[in-house]
């Protein structure tokens, strides 16, 4: 039997958190959640995810970068795909791409919420075979609902 893909969820509102658990789960994944960097890196040590699915934006600012530069900066966790998912460019003047900042994301993919369910599970299984190598996003960059 093949082994089920551990993907944690790192996202402090609990509707999307909700939403894109089940998700994941109606297409067979072990889902894990947190609602703060804290509790995340506590889980990612003691249960190593296969991906991380992380916020940018929480209670005290951009934490999710925070969290992705520790997360690459452990020998043990540094391997761990991360697909960040944030409304960051709706709610701040801080505006980022993989396409332009790529050497400072330290994350696979950036997807911007609202997300659609066949987006987020699309990114997911290319990150699942493919792991920290970076692959060519589709025309419309994976944005969710979004156009550019």
């Amino acid at each position: 039997m093949a082994k089920t893909a551990r993907i944690l969820i790192v996202d402090d509102d609990p509707d999307f958190v909700e939403i894109n658990k089940t998700i994941l789960e109606s297409h067979g994944y072990t889902v894990e959640t947190a609602d703060r960097p804290a509790n995340a890196w506590e889980k990612v040590k003691n249960w190593m995810p296969d991906l991380i699915c992380l916020d940018v934006m929480m209670p005290s600012g951009t934490e999710g970068f925070h969290f992705a530069y520790k997360v690459r900066s452990d020998t043990e966790t540094r391997d761990i795909p991360i697909l960040m998912i944030t409304s960051i460019h709706d709610h701040s003047d801080f505006q980022f791409s993989p396409d332009q900042d790529g050497d400072f994301l330290p994350v696979e993919y950036f997807l911007e919420k609202p997300i659609k369910s066949d987006v987020l599970i699309s990114h997911v299984e290319l990150l699942l075979e493919s792991g920290r190598a970076k692959k060519e996003t589709k025309p419309d960059k994976g944005i969710g609902l979004k156009r550019d």
